[in-house]
């Protein structure tokens, strides 16, 4: 093998590790901007796994709890009875509970709507609504809401029953 075709090499592997640095780079300064999350939450639109869409502005009350969850989310699954307990107990004083599948389609979060008879509406996932909610990457996550659409408090995990209790009784009174 010549000189020339050995410079060639060695110069065109410099070019593809320095092309994958700058993507790199770039990758990773704008994956930071969707990990902030926000201080309130915008007006969206989702569809309703029930038929139609609806908006957050819509699905609101004086306290609203945003629930990010999906029917292959053991966790999920898991905090189900708790959110059902939350929803019996405030739900007369303006509490609200509007979850957000990140199942796969609406067909599949309509039937896990089905399945654990939720009955708070249930909407399917879109990169518009996981933007405004900062795009946490981990489920199940909570936001709970003011009337105004201001976070009071966020919950990574299964829900702390007493805390959120808590939470949401300051929002309600």
């Amino acid at each position: 093998m010549d000189m020339r075709h050995k410079s060639y090499k060695i110069i065109g592997i410099f070019a593809i590790i320095a092309l994958l640095s700058v993507a790199f780079v770039a990758y990773r300064d704008n994956a930071k901007q969707f990990q902030q999350m926000p201080d309130s939450i915008e007006d969206f639109e989702a569809l309703n796994v029930e038929g139609g869409k609806t908006t957050f502005r819509a699905e609101k009350g004086k306290a609203t709890l945003v629930v990010l969850s999906a029917n292959w989310c053991p966790a999920c699954i898991a905090e189900l009875p708790t959110l059902k307990k939350l929803h019996e107990e405030f739900s007369r004083d303006g509490f609200r509970v509007l979850m957000v599948s990140e199942d796969d389609n609406v067909k599949i979060a309509s039937r896990f709507k089905k399945k654990y008879t939720m009955p708070w509406t249930v909407v399917h996932w879109n990169y518009d609504l996981m933007n405004k909610l900062g795009n946490p990457r981990v489920i199940p996550v909570s936001y709970l809401i003011d009337e105004k659409g201001n976070i009071d408090y966020i919950e990574a995990g299964i829900i702390e029953e007493a805390r959120m209790r808590r939470a949401i009784s300051a929002l309600i009174k």
